[in-house]
């Protein structure tokens, strides 16, 4: 008889045992359905790209763990004040980012930042991806990239082309595409996309790089020219405008990325999972042609790819930047 009690002692221990791991272990995400809320930070004020991507994505997450996504917006400062909040925050999978390409920028721009770039962030997800296109006006009588090159070759003060500001990713677009095609092109800078658009609209400047989206309406207008878009690939918004690659200029290729970052010091696993639930909500086809309706296209891939992306894009734009010493604070 004390045996068999003790051996029933035993299996409740490790029945308890058990139960209590099942609980406290880390859980994957798309079953924490207990998880609580989950908070996905975004650098930029509410309306923008980056935060219409970021709501699509935490109304399927929030449905896919059962638990809500509170979109948080912390505008200010190129985005360096969220990512501030959420190196500081606790690495539970709890708290979230959505960054851009402005994220490899600001490490280069910035001299003082409140992080560190690399060191202080879990990379866990590309999401999206996003071109900018090379326009010209009507008057400057360009159709094609090349032909635009060729005349500024032959121009002693080259092209001058409109942007949506200094170090934005328009401007250094415009930078990467002189340095690549040893053409002299002057940047004009507008205090945004549209102003930047209007310009070339009216013939004050030749051309202008501007974000697909902002520049669709007068594509489809007839107001300007699309010679191409600087993206790896075609825009689905512009598909039968060639990339600046397909236009002559091999190799190149540059956009304006979205991804997912955590804090560091996250637990592999939960990373992983994370992972994982993103990419299963980004294939649903609803949420991707709602994505591509904005003009981006959804791209996730593992969290070392994330990682190599932003080191890439931190190695590609030092020469740049050093050139134009686009040093802040």
């Amino acid at each position: 008889m004390k045996t068999t009690n003790m051996k029933k002692r035993a299996l409740v221990a490790i029945s308890a045992a058990f139960l209590a791991g099942s609980f406290l272990a880390p859980a994957s995400a798309s079953a924490q359905g207990d998880r609580g809320a989950t908070r996905l930070l975004v650098p930029y004020a509410a309306g923008g790209a980056t935060d219409i991507m970021a709501r699509q994505l935490a109304e399927k997450l929030g449905e896919l763990w059962k638990a809500p996504v509170v979109v948080e917006n912390r505008p200010g400062a190129a985005g360096t004040i969220a990512s501030r909040e959420a190196a500081q925050s606790k690495p539970d999978g709890r708290t979230l980012i959505i960054v851009t390409s402005a994220h490899s920028i600001n490490d280069l721009v910035y001299q003082k930042l409140p992080y560190d770039t690399l060191a202080d962030f879990t990379p866990i997800s590309q999401v999206a991806d996003i071109s900018n296109v090379v326009l010209a006006s009507k008057a400057s009588g360009y159709t094609t990239l090349k032909q635009a090159l060729e005349a500024g070759k032959a121009d002693p003060n080259g092209l001058s082309y409109g942007t949506a500001g200094v170090g934005t990713s328009v401007h250094l677009a415009g930078e990467l595409l002189s340095s690549m095609t040893g053409v002299p092109m002057t940047p004009v800078h507008y205090k945004g996309d549209q102003e930047s658009i209007v310009a070339l609209a009216g013939g004050q400047i030749p051309l202008s790089i501007n974000t697909v989206p902002g520049a669709r309406a007068q594509i489809e207008a007839g107001r300007v020219t699309a010679l191409a878009v600087t993206g790896g690939t075609r825009s689905s918004l512009l598909k039968d405008v060639p990339t600046v690659a397909e236009s002559g200029v091999s190799d190149y290729a540059t956009g304006n990325w979205f991804g997912i970052l955590g804090p560091a010091s996250m637990d592999a696993a939960v990373v992983q999972q994370l992972n994982a639930d993103i990419a299963k909500v980004l294939g649903d086809p609803a949420l991707a042609a709602r994505v591509e309706g904005l003009g981006l296209t959804v791209k996730t891939g593992t969290p070392q790819e994330f990682d190599a992306l932003i080191r890439s894009d931190i190695d590609m734009w030092r020469p740049i930047i050093k050139k134009l010493n686009l040093r802040n604070g």
